[in-house]
């Protein structure tokens, strides 16, 4: 399955637009993210971990008012890096992750899995 990775959602932090325990295939990413995708990413410290988070600001957008207290340094997204928050507003987002070296992103997740779902 070349160009795709296989990932399994842990947690709540995507919620309600991805649960816990779905399945979801990730495009392997060969550009530069966009703002509102959904992506996949490695964990600095572990590099067998993944985060699934939506970009909310790419390189040269200014930094979101809401990450200034965390970054009080930085003004803007600096070139290959980008600011993400889970669509739950309890999760880890880049005021405890900083902001995501591009590099260490794994992939995107397609739009068909990563709009919100309706309750059962």
């Amino acid at each position: 399955m070349i160009g795709w990775i296989r990932v399994i959602v842990r947690g709540n932090s995507m919620a309600p637009t991805l649960r816990d325990g779905q399945r979801l295939l990730a495009r392997r990413l060969r550009r530069a993210p966009r703002r509102r995708e959904v992506i996949v990413f490695r964990v600095v410290d572990d590099q067998l971990a993944h985060r699934i988070k939506r970009v909310v600001a790419i390189a040269g957008d200014p930094l979101p008012d809401w990450l200034v207290p965390a970054l009080p340094d930085v003004s803007q997204v600096p070139a290959g890096h980008v600011a993400v928050a889970g669509d739950n507003s309890r999760s880890q987002d880049s005021r405890q992750l900083g902001l995501i070296d591009c590099r260490d992103i794994v992939g995107t997740v397609p739009r068909v899995w990563a709009r919100p779902i309706s309750p059962l």
